[in-house]
């Protein structure tokens, strides 16, 4: 193998370019896609509005559509479908929420603005939905796994798709992307800053080349591991 990469240097390196630029590309696409969050899941947008997505407990299926009182919302975990009527006012200053399931009122309240999105509490209990408990490992009923009101009511009132994946996460694929790319394209770089200033000339020991090296295998692991975490992060 080592004997190929010496023939075939070049050839090689364009590869690895080629490649890179690829995976890359297709990470962006993949990180961009347009939907919402549900819990851990995450509802990709389709060609026609409507939202699906799935996660290890069940199936999801969403259609968003305006009303003249607010928003309608058909929610359906595995085969199991629920109609919201969301029912509120944006002009409400003190934005006053009325939440329907299949024709039944769940929630009669108000929406606090946190300022990312909002917290609905019921007048009656003085409770959110957006404040649950659960056990260890307990796993969730199917009537568990349908949006609350706080959810139903942020999906209503925001125009604004989420991303598949936290952009954020570039910004140290691209941190550790620059310092290997610095340290293929000048190998002596580093060891320059760090010891020209001690000593007058000199070659970096055989320690030093190993370390680089393993240094180098390491950025490459860390870069996958940001575009893994990318997509398990929001």
């Amino acid at each position: 193998m080592t004997n190929i990469f010496t023939k075939y240097k070049k050839q090689c390196i364009i590869l690895g370019i080629v490649l890179a630029v690829v995976i890359f590309a297709i990470y962006l696409w993949a990180m961009f896609l347009p939907g919402r969050w549900h819990a851990d899941a995450f509802l990709y947008q389709q060609d026609d509005g409507s939202f699906v997505g799935a996660d290890s407990y069940a199936k999801y299926q969403m259609t968003v559509k305006p009303a003249d009182y607010g928003t309608d919302i058909t929610f359906s975990v595995n085969d199991k479908i629920k109609h919201y009527q969301i029912k509120y006012d944006d002009d409400d200053m003190n934005r006053h929420v009325e939440v329907l399931e299949n024709g039944n009122v769940i929630c009669n309240g108000k929406a606090l603005d946190t300022g990312n999105d909002y917290i609905v509490f019921d007048d009656e209990s003085g409770a959110s939905d957006a404040i649950s408990v659960r056990a260890g490992n307990e796993i969730p009923t199917e009537d568990e796994l349908f949006p609350g009101s706080t959810r139903l009511y942020n999906w209503s009132v925001s125009e604004k798709n989420d991303t598949r994946g936290n952009p954020y996460m570039i910004i140290l694929i691209l941190l550790f992307g620059i310092i290997l790319f610095l340290d293929i394209k000048f190998p002596m770089l580093f060891w320059i800053l760090e010891h020209r200033l001690e000593v007058d000339g000199g070659e970096p020991s055989d320690w030093y080349l190993f370390g680089q090296k393993v240094g180098r295998v390491i950025m490459v692991i860390g870069i996958f591991v940001c575009m893994i975490m990318t997509f398990a992060i929001h």
